[in-house]
Parts: structure tokens; sequence; C-alpha cells
């Protein structure tokens, strides 16, 4: 057994060394191989190298020939004198349906039988066996120029057609038209009347002479016959795989930046969580407990309104009073506390309650447009003391004088309270009775400007400030308010001089990690109306501080990366394209590739180095004693600015994507029904840049006519901006019921006819110019589809080193199947 088993060890190392043989050997058979090969190899590369070049160059030498044959050289016109120097000639091969177009070049001696001896050499015909004819069906003869072949006017186009057999029989015009009315007879006729048949020969020529009056008739055919057969296209060399894989890696990676950094959904409803805290109606006091919901929210005997509900001065004292201390300081049942913003949020700091003034009058130097009538109303007018309040808030006309009163009083209660421990006085620092100016506010605490529905809001005015974190929720509400009931007294809001109140205050939300910087303001016009509205914007102060932010920040450095990369060589790339095909490489800047590839790369530029400017100066934590302003050194800071920079980046993130998304479209014309379609957008848009400038002033005249009808009692119509935005809402179906309460006839006309104009009118035009367009390019295009086999997926999506690999590797395995 052990004899036996030596042998079976013996025989499997011999079989392993034979095994290590015969691959040794095979080894070398295919060395030898590829070295007798490599000759023929390198031949047949060669070969194949010499074949492109040689194709190369043929395509090359044609497109110089085109530019030359299409390039008209300049010529003194002669007055009087017809001149003619492009002929169309038309050819149908036999056996054929296809129709050839051919254009040749033709001076003044150019005659018919040179221009029927290139045409048929040029499609390797016989010129024995064709002739020409114009396309009124006339033969033209040989001596003949080709200039005379045609009327004035006429298109000058020619047919090339085989020439008929003489054994063929005349057809039955050309019978009638050579037949005698009579019998034959000497001499010439008594009567005048010519010897053939004049009807025949009439209805021969017929068609040539009317051929143009009829073609006109047909104006889409006489259009197409007019145009030339546009030059092949070379999109689709330009479009590589590598490129798809570049813009699609920056889609996924903008896509995740997005969606990391701004979850779906967080922002919405943190925000939506500090707005229904201070938009809901609450009972007034002494009403028995109550639900302030429905119709007895209206009533304002038992509710106070909610936010956007207030409509009266007493409704905003109101809301201030009562609605707004019970959401930041929690009211003490008798079984258990009230809930508050605080129970879902950190509140951060002070809240600001800030008001801006305009001056008091003395008499009537305000009425500028009035001024006579006023002072005759004063002067007709027994006991009259009529005067003009400035309409808006201007440098000149703000009211920046102390307010000695309210300064006194809020120092003497500030000094009653100074003992108190910080957490226990509610008070800030903010003198109500001081004006702060605009750049004071701006440095000192952040504060920037508000837009409204009136104008634009800096950020100077009266501010008094309220601790939002107390230890006393109960004393701070009985101080809150008794100080609004001396700032009310002492019209501290006057009925006619305040322009707006502002309420700010900002918050953090544990679990969504987020922060708010929220301002609820009343707009006052001087009409005694009330305006509010309101913007929480939610944001993050710091944007590099957690592993999962530095790992986010990285992938932007990855998109910028591959922006650079966009700039320089795919732009590089698309220049050279623009070159090779005859234009100026500045052509890619203006075209649609162009735009979004600068686009998108300069926005991802603008959003790195925003938010490295912005959200990388000093961390959270610091962020959060400032807010606190433990220590009461600066009182209320306004996050505003820092939290629209926050939004205001998402929205360049989201126009990088737009970009993105225009960009991929172009990379779909590898399919050639998609590229006719590109193609037919672009001629329709130019088309309907013309009719849109002809609509805007017909649009522009609604919006004006609007504003002047329903800018009197509806808000939507009140400027030429909400009307030109109710105007399009009115287009899409969404009719302000406002309209017809107040007008019916003039509601009803201007909205059927804006309805006529815009969505009927516009529309059919749009849809008639698309149709068209898409019509000529389907006919005019001339350009074959691409066939997509695996040489030509190949030669795509690989360099052409790997194709030449894959070439030589194919051919050495052929070779060895043969061998």
């Amino acid at each position: 057994m052990d004899y036996e088993g030596r042998l079976a060890r013996k025989l499997q190392k011999l079989d392993a060394d034979l095994v290590a043989k015969r691959e040794e050997v095979e080894g070398l058979q295919r060395s030898l191989r590829l070295e007798r090969d490599k000759f023929a190899e390198e031949y047949k590369s060669e070969k194949r190298e010499r074949e492109t070049k040689a194709t190369t160059q043929e395509e090359r030498i044609r497109e110089y020939l085109s530019e030359v044959l299409y390039a008209k050289p300049k010529q003194k016109d002669k007055k009087g004198e017809f001149s003619l120097d492009t002929v169309l000639v038309s050819f149908v091969k036999p056996n054929e349906s296809f129709r050839y177009n051919l254009a040749f070049r033709v001076d003044s001696g150019t005659n018919v039988a040179q221009l029927r001896n290139s045409a048929c050499k040029y499609w390797g015909v016989s010129p024995d066996s064709f002739i020409l004819r114009t396309m009124a069906n006339n033969k033209c003869q040989d001596d003949n120029k080709v200039k005379d072949c045609f009327k004035q006017g006429e298109i000058a186009q020619l047919r090339l057609e085989m020439k008929r057999d003489s054994s063929e029989p005349p057809l039955e015009e050309e019978l009638k038209a050579i037949q005698p009315k009579t019998k034959k007879r000497a001499g010439r006729p008594k009567s005048g009347k010519p010897r053939f048949n004049a009807e025949g020969v009439e209805q021969i020529q017929k068609f040539g002479e009317n051929y143009a009056n009829q073609l006109k008739k047909m104006g889409g055919v006489y259009f197409l016959l007019k145009l030339r057969d546009t030059k092949p296209s070379e999109h689709a060399s330009k479009i590589k795989l590598r490129n798809i894989i570049v813009y699609a890696a920056l889609v996924v990676l903008s896509v995740y930046v997005y969606m990391t950094r701004r979850p779906i959904g967080d922002a919405f409803w943190c925000a939506k969580g500090v707005q229904d805290f201070l938009l809901v109606s609450v009972p007034l006091p002494g009403v028995q407990a109550m639900s302030c919901t429905g119709e007895v929210s209206q009533d304002h005997r038992l509710c106070v309104p909610g936010f956007q509900g207030v409509q009266t001065r007493d409704d905003m004292w109101n809301w201030l009073n009562y609605t707004l201390p019970g959401v930041f300081w929690s009211v003490v049942d008798a079984d258990e506390s009230l809930p508050t913003l605080a129970s879902y949020n950190e509140l951060l700091g002070y809240m600001s309650i800030r008001v801006q003034n305009v001056k008091t009058p003395t008499s009537m130097e305000y009425c500028v447009q009035n001024l006579q009538l006023v002072s005759a109303l004063n002067a007709d007018l027994p006991g009259a003391n009529i005067t003009c309040y400035p309409r808006t808030i201007t440098a000149s006309t703000q009211e920046t004088a102390q307010y000695a009163d309210i300064a006194s009083y809020w120092q003497n209660v500030t000094a009653d309270a100074a003992d108190l421990d910080i957490s226990a006085n509610v008070r800030g620092i903010s003198n109500p009775g001081i004006f702060r100016s605009a750049t004071e506010n701006k440095d000192k605490h952040g504060i920037g400007e508000i837009s409204g529905r009136i104008t634009n809001y800096d950020a100077s005015g009266y501010s008094v400030d309220y601790r939002m974190t107390v230890s006393n929720p109960a004393a701070a509400i009985v101080d809150y308010r008794n100080d609004l009931d001396y700032l009310r007294a002492s019209k501290w809001i006057d009925y006619s001089a305040t322009r707006v109140v502002i309420v700010s205050f900002t918050t953090y939300n544990f679990d969504y990690d987020l922060w708010t910087a929220s301002d609820f303001f009343f707009e006052i016009p001087p009409d005694g109306d009330i305006l509010p509205n309101f913007d929480v914007k939610p944001f993050k102060p710091r944007i590099y501080e957690t592993r999962a932010e530095l790992t986010y920040t990285y992938v932007e450095y990855v998109r910028l990366a591959i922006g650079i990369y966009i700039l320089i060589f795919i732009g590089w790339s698309e220049r050279h394209h623009k070159v090779r095909n005859h234009k100026a490489g500045f052509y890619y800047h203006i075209s649609l590739a162009g735009i979004t590839d600068l686009g998108l790369v300069v926005c991802m530029f603008i959003t790195l180095i925003w938010r490295t400017v912005e959200f990388q100066s000093l961390s959270t934590a610091r962020y959060l004693e400032r807010a606190d302003d433990m220590q009461r050194t600066h009182g209320f800071i306004s996050f505003r600015e820092m939290a629209w920079n926050y939004n205001t980046i998402f929205i360049v993130d989201g126009i990088v994507m737009v970009f993105l998304m225009y960009r991929l479209i172009t990379f779909f014309r590898l399919s050639h029904t998609v590229f006719l379609q590109w193609r037919a957008v672009g001629q329709a848009l130019k088309m309907f840049v013309f009719f849109s400038l002809v609509i805007l002033p017909a649009f522009a005249g609604f919006v004006v006519v609007s504003t002047m009808l329903f800018g009197r009692y509806i808000l939507g119509f009140s400027s030429l901006g909400y009307s030109a935005v109710s105007s399009m809402k009115l287009v899409a179906g969404n009719l302000n019921p406002q309209v017809l309460d107040r007008d019916v006839v003039v509601g009803v006309v201007s909205t059927v006819a804006l309805y006529l104009l815009l969505t009927f009118f516009l529309l059919n035009v749009f849809v008639t110019i698309f149709v068209d367009a898409y019509y000529v390019v389907r006919l005019t295009s001339t350009q074959p589809s691409e066939k997509w086999d695996g040489q030509r997926i190949r030669t795509w999506a690989l360099p052409g080193v790997c194709v030449s690999i894959f070439q030589a590797i194919l051919s050495a395995g052929e070779s060895e199947s043969r061998d």
C-alpha cells in the first residue's frame, strides 16, 4: 500500500510537471505566433490609421469645398440685367423614390449642355441618356444659356430626367397640339386662324405659365422649395460617454448635498410650529374658558383675533397684550401650565418690539398735493384743524426725537429691577423712548431691512426688549402688560404717526436642530388700516461642526472639482468642436450648453464661498451666548440676515440643479428623434419671441387697466406688480371673487378678454408655431439617424486607444482561430 501511495504521488508530480511544460510550450508558441504576425498586425494598424486619416481628410475637403461652393463672390450687378448664380438640380435615381437635390454654381456664359454633363458626372449616369427640364416641364436645349431657361421671378430649379425612347408614342396633349383643325390646304387660310390646335398648345403651356402662381397658393410647398437642405449636424461627435458620467455624478452629488443639508419637511414643520402659536385666536381675559375656533373667533368681544385676523388698532393692542405674552410665558392654571412655545423650542434671549413713527406735523407742511384744498377747508369750517401726516417713512419725515416721559419711565422701572436675578428680570436694556438709527441697530444688534406689502423698512426705530426665558413667568406677564399700558397711554404707538410695529425673536428646535428667525409686523398706512404680515425663516448659524457636516463639505469640494473640470476641459472641447466645424469658439458660450456650464460652475463657487464666509466664523455655542446675553451687555440680537443668507444659498443650489437638468437634456440629442424635436423647439422659440413682443404690450395694457379698475378696493390689484400676478392667476382660472362682487360687467368683460388674449390666442399661436417648426425641420433635415451597432457603441463609449487595443486583440483571436 505504501508503494502504491508513493507511485500515486510521483504520478501526480509528473502530471504537474507535464502541465507546466505544456503551458510553457503553449506560451512560447503564442509568443512565436505574435512575433510572426507582428508585421502583419502593424500593417493592418497602419492601414486602419491611413484609412481613418483619408476619411477625415476627405470630409474636411468636402467641408471646405461646400463652404467655397456656398460662398458667393462679390459681383457688380448691372441695372436691368437678370443675373443667376445658383441652380438647383433635382434627380430621382431609377427604381428609387428619394429625390436628390444638388446646387450648382453658374455664370452668365454657362449653357445647358455644360450643366447637364456636370450633373450626370456627379450622379454617375450617361449624359446622352438624360435631359434637363424646368419645373414647368419644358425641355432645356443644350445650346441655350442656363439663365435663359427661367423667367424673371421663376424658381431656378431643373429636373434631370431620362430621355424617352423614340419608339414611344407622343402624348395625347402633344398630338392635339400639332393636329391641324382643318384639312391640309395650300396657302394661308382666309380666316386668319392658325392651322394648329391652339387649345392643345394652351393646355400644354398652361401648367408652365401658371406654375409659380399655383405654387404660391400652396404656401408650405412653395416655402420648402425655396429652402436649402440644412448641413448635417456634428453634434453627436462631441457627446462623449465620459461627459455624461461627469454630469450624472454631479447631479448625484448635488442632490445628496441638498437633501442632507436640508432634509425634506424639516424646515417647513419647524417654521409651522412657531407660526401656529402666534396665528391662533385666544379668549379675552374675564371671559369664561372657551375655544376660540370657527365663528366664535370672529367675535372680538370674546376672543382676540389671530395674527392674520387683526384689522383694527384695538385688535393689534389686544394681540400684543394677551396673545404675545401667552406664547412666551406660561399661564399657571389651577391644574397645570398651558403649553407655550418654550415647550417645544428653546427661546433664545430677548423678544423685541420695534416701532417706526413719522413726524407729527405742526401745520400743513406735509400737504403737498392738496395744500390749497386743506387751507380752504380750515378757513371755511369753524374750528377745523386739518393736517397731513407723511405717507411713508423717509430720512426727512421719520421721527427721531426722544420721548422724554417714556425714557424716564423706563429708567425708573429698570432701576427698581436692577437687584433682581438676571433670570427674573424680564426687561431688556433697550429704552423705548430713545431712537436708534439703522446703522446702530445693524452693527450692535444685527437688525436688517424688512420688506412689507407697502414698502421696505430699515433697521431704525424705537425698541423695547423682553427676556423670553424667565424664572417667574407670572410676574413677567404683569410687568409686560404694565409697560404696554403705559406705552399705549403715552402714544408710543400712535394712531396717526406710527407706520409699522415689528415683533422679532429667535428660537431653537432640538428635534430638527434648526434655529428660526421670526418677524411678525403690522403695517399701518395713513388710512387707518392694519396690514399684518410675518416671516419665519429656519436656519443654522454654523454648518461645519459635526462629522456629518464635514462630510457634506468634502462632497462640496468634490463637486467644485468637477465644476473646474467642466469649465476647463469640457469648455475647451466644446470650443474646439465649434472651430473644427468652421464656427467661432465663442458660439459655445452663447449656446444652451455654454450658458448652463458657466452658470452651474459659477453657482457652485458662490455657494461654497458664501457658506464658508457666512457660516464658519463663530461656533454655535458662541452664537447661543450672544443671543442669551446673560451679562446684559447688548440686549436683543437679530439673526434675520443670517437666516436670509442660509435660505438664499439653497435657492442658488436649486439653480444649479436647473442648469444641470437642462445640460443633461443636450445629451439626449444622440437620439435622432430628440435631436429633431430639439431643433424644432429652437426654431419655434425664435418665432415665439416675436409674437411675445406683440402680446406683451396688450398684457401690460390689461395690467394697467386692471389696476385702475380694481385697485381701489382689491389688494391684489393695488399696485402694478400685484395686478400682474393677479392677471396671471386669472388666466390660470383662479378668479378673485371680489372682482365680480364689485363690478360684474367690467369683471366679466375683462376676464373674457384676458382669456381670449392669453389663454386662447397665445396658447394656440405657440402650438401653431411649434407644429410649423417641426414640419420644416423634419422635411429639411436630410441627415440620416445614427445606427448604434456594436462597433459604433464601442467607438463612442471608449477612448481611441482602448478601441485600437480591442481591435488588435480581436484580430489576434481571429488569426489564432484560422491557424
